[in-house]
């Protein structure tokens, strides 16, 4: 859902008019149709977050974000990083995320920066050790 249809929802259930809630926040009612018509970008920061707080609509709630020195020092590093540096970290993080939401490891990112693809040449020593996985996935899932 997108944030006009979401703020036109909240006016209505907290509401019932755009000119009770204009009236409410003490904004021009013809402001509040302009932002629902054109979205939320057409207006200022302030505003749309006196609007959000009105109607009780937290963009990052489900999505925490906590800037402290370390977040910020990381993210500096990464920013440092090249694009294989950027795809090992991006890779790790992702595989950690699964892993402590409960999903399974077996869709974990791991292939190497580029990955694998049907245009990657295999050795014959290669080709083995993929068979060898392929076959433990096959045991391992008939005993899960």
């Amino acid at each position: 859902m997108d944030y006009t249809t979401l703020i036109r929802k909240r006016i209505k259930e907290k509401f019932k008019t755009i000119e009770s809630f204009a009236k409410y926040i003490g904004i021009p009612r013809t402001t509040i149709n302009s932002i629902l018509k054109k979205g939320v970008g057409s207006s200022s920061y302030d505003l749309i977050n006196r609007i959000f707080e009105v109607l009780d609509i937290y963009p990052f709630r489900d999505c925490p974000i906590t800037l402290n020195s370390r977040s910020i020092r990381l993210l500096n590093d990464f920013e440092k990083l090249d694009d294989m540096g950027k795809h090992a970290v991006e890779s790790m993080v992702e595989t950690e995320c699964r892993r402590i939401n409960g999903s399974s490891s077996t869709n974990a990112l791991i292939a190497a920066y580029g990955g694998l693809s049907d245009s990657t040449s295999l050795t014959d020593e290669e080709k083995v050790i993929l068979n060898l996985i392929q076959k433990s996935k096959e045991n391992y899932s008939k005993h899960e």
